[in-house]
């Protein structure tokens, strides 16, 4: 492009440097200083990531992000062509080509506006080709705070592996990853299989350190979720070599000899499923284990007949390397029903180990109900049983936690059996008192009865498997607009009932709320077959006096299975108006009875539970926007709790979010 200007000089802007050419003519050498990191690719992360653990090869690092924190998200290559290569496990998207890029990420540099700033530091402060300054020299003390900031804190123990040859990552419905499976292949042979012997690592991003997630998770949940039929292997790279041919796979954790009974099955339950085992006996038996799992999901199963002609160990993947169409064994697959299963132990006997080793409860509601477990919500007719319920329910869908208490944020299906008329009116009054600033819920509602003990089950199963997104919570108000034709007083009625409740539960993964009436002259247990309390994990006593409403979990009107009884919570309903249709109206909410929310103060309201202190702890050190990455680096929390407790913080007003993404808060008083 040519330009006159006023003084009649021709300026030639054709000629003008890329920014990377103007780069290369700065007194640092980008192309040079680039090499030269590479070249000292171990020394330069053992600077930068003190907390760093490499490979005995030498071939990789891992850290559990890049500000530091010491755990093994985070993989970095530290020779051959890949070297600077990084990954986040952990952050969808959050990787980079080169060291450079690891570096700026590392201290939280905008690339755009402080690329020549890293150069500088990285010239001085590794390199030593320039004088020191102290601007250059703040970038070493950042560093060597966060260092202090991790000793004494474990690191994970990696030496006794071979680098990993392949690296399978388990998606959540969202496409978040949810845990890692790791291949690590060694040199010698296994003379049983003629095969390279090899062994599997594990990485759960919750709990941000190396173990299985609990419950363990399907592999590529997001494309089986929308397939009509899927086909089961023994190992990740089965199903991805399936998947390269369009056909929809999946497995579990360790393969052949998983336990069946950890693993969250709902992604799959109720679909049309063929298992194709491997042709050894490991594979003969891991099979005739899964067919009555999956049957008892009421999946339609079948199973390849493995080709007489074929290597033991023979597979999947197998199958396709040598040229052969795996959809002709996957359509000639046999239907389990004609399958001779051996007969299934009647008794399951567990070593001490094992016990030891089983993962305590996971909370849906903290301290309050458990993820896919079974709770009976009761009390007398008119005490607002359905109001708690909404509540909860509201909470769980939006993520802010019940009255202090932190929820697990998922999908909601709301089964309004009795009341469903009424049901627009609270629910609109609570989103416009409590949901305001929040993002839609996920929230389903049934505005119907279905009868549980029928084939209404079935259906309703099938209506919930075709969401989007798997429930965490289905609430069914009530049991008696639910419970068919049977009697409640009745122990085989209440068992059918139980069972069903059972069959929805796991088929679709999510915690089942029952909503009860209490007997027409009890107020100490609900109505009808005792069945029921024995069955469930938790039972709630809803009571109420006036405008004021107590939660009861103490025994004998409550219950609780696996944990201790939370204390009693004092609620009180609060009338709250809103505009509909161009009409005034009114409706309840619940509020905690010491802590009026008509004019929150936000300084009133407290963390709870450890998560939250640890990030309102962290924000209230800086005076800045900080995001969820920054978050789980300085409370050593994963990502995932820290954004839950920063949007249970908000909902107290403890906690104001920028607009927009990303996400970032910061604290309610800085002006």
């Amino acid at each position: 492009m040519l330009i006159m200007t006023d003084h009649g000089q021709i300026l030639d802007f054709n000629s003008a440097l890329t920014q990377t050419e103007a780069w290369r003519r700065t007194a640092i050498n980008l192309d040079a200083l680039r090499s030269r990191i590479s070249a000292r690719a171990r020394a330069f992360i053992e600077w930068l990531l003190p907390c760093a653990v490499v490979h005995r090869s030498g071939r990789y690092a891992v850290i559990g992000d890049v500000y530091g924190s010491p755990r093994e998200s985070l993989q970095i290559e530290l020779c051959g062509e890949k070297t600077g290569f990084w990954k986040d496990w952990a952050v969808p998207g959050h990787e980079g080509k080169d060291l450079i890029g690891l570096y700026i990420a590392s201290l939280n540099y905008d690339r755009s506006r402080d690329f020549q700033r890293a150069l500088e530091e990285i010239s001085a402060e590794f390199l030593g080709d320039t004088p020191a300054s102290a601007r250059t020299c703040q970038a070493t003390q950042r560093i060597r705070e966060r260092a202090r900031a991790h000793d004494g804190k474990p690191r994970p123990r990696i030496d006794d592996r071979p680098p990993p040859s392949a690296t399978f990552t388990y998606h959540g419905y969202d496409g978040g990853v949810i845990g890692l499976v790791r291949r690590h292949d060694y040199d010698e042979q296994d003379p049983k299989t003629g095969k390279r012997r090899k062994t599997f690592s594990v990485w759960d991003p919750q709990a941000g350190k190396a173990q299985a997630p609990a419950p363990r998770p399907l592999y590529r949940i997001p494309e089986i979720a929308r397939a009509n039929h899927v086909v089961f292997v023994e190992g990740e790279k089965k199903a991805d070599a399936l998947a390269s041919c369009s056909v929809e796979a999946t497995c579990i954790m360790f393969g052949a000899n998983a336990p069946l009974d950890k693993v969250d099955w709902s992604p799959i339950a109720g679909r049309p499923v063929t298992v194709w085992p491997d042709a050894d006996e490991a594979g003969e038996a891991f099979a005739c284990r899964l067919i009555p799992v999956l049957q008892a999901l009421h999946c339609r199963v079948a199973r390849v007949a493995i080709p007489p002609d074929v290597a033991v160990t023979w597979d999947a993947a197998d199958c396709i390397a040598e040229g052969r169409d795996p959809h002709d064994l996957i359509n000639a697959a046999i239907p389990a029903q004609n399958i001779k299963l051996p007969p299934k132990p009647k008794i399951t006997i567990l070593d001490i180990d094992d016990i030891g080793n089983m993962p305590p409860p996971a909370w849906l509601v903290e301290g309050v109900i458990t993820a896919g477990g079974l709770s009976v919500l009761w009390g007398r007719s008119g005490d607002f049983k359905s109001f708690v319920a909404l509540d909860i329910a509201m909470c769980t869908s939006t993520g802010i936690a019940w009255h202090g208490r932190a929820t697990q944020h998922g999908l909601v299906v709301f089964l309004a059996a009795e009341g469903a008329s009424g049901f627009g009116s609270r629910a609109h009054g609570w989103r416009n008192t409590k949901g305001k600033e929040l993002t839609k819920p996920k929230f389903k509602l049934v505005p119907h009865s279905v009868a549980l003990t029928s084939d209404d089950l079935d259906h309703l199963i099938a209506a919930i498997l075709e969401l989007d997104d798997r429930p965490v919570l289905i609430v069914i108000d009530t049991l008696a607009r639910t419970f068919g034709n049977g009697d409640e007083n009745k122990q085989a009625d209440m068992n059918a009932y139980v069972s069903a409740a059972d069959r929805l539960r796991i088929a679709t993964g999510a915690h089942v709320m029952i909503v009860h009436h209490s007997g027409v002259h009890e107020d100490r247990r609900e109505r009808g077959s005792n069945v029921l309390r024995g069955a469930a994990d938790t039972v709630i006593k809803v009571s109420r006096k006036d405008d004021k409403l107590q939660i009861i979990n103490r025994a004998p009107e409550g219950k609780q299975k696996d944990a201790n009884e939370f204390p009693t919570i004092n609620l009180r309903t609060q009338k709250v108006s809103y505009s509909a249709d161009t009409a005034e109206r009114s409706t309840l909410v619940l509020m905690v009875d010491d802590d009026p929310i008509a004019q929150p103060a936000r300084h009133e309201n407290k963390p709870a539970g450890s998560a939250e202190a640890a990030v309102l702890a962290a924000l209230r050190q800086t005076d800045d926007w900080r995001g969820v990455t920054w978050l789980a680096a300085r409370t050593g929390k994963d990502n995932r709790t820290v954004a839950r407790a920063a949007v249970n913080l908000t909902a107290k007003g403890l906690l104001v979010k920028e607009k927009g993404p990303p996400q970032s808060w910061r604290v309610c008083d800085v002006e």
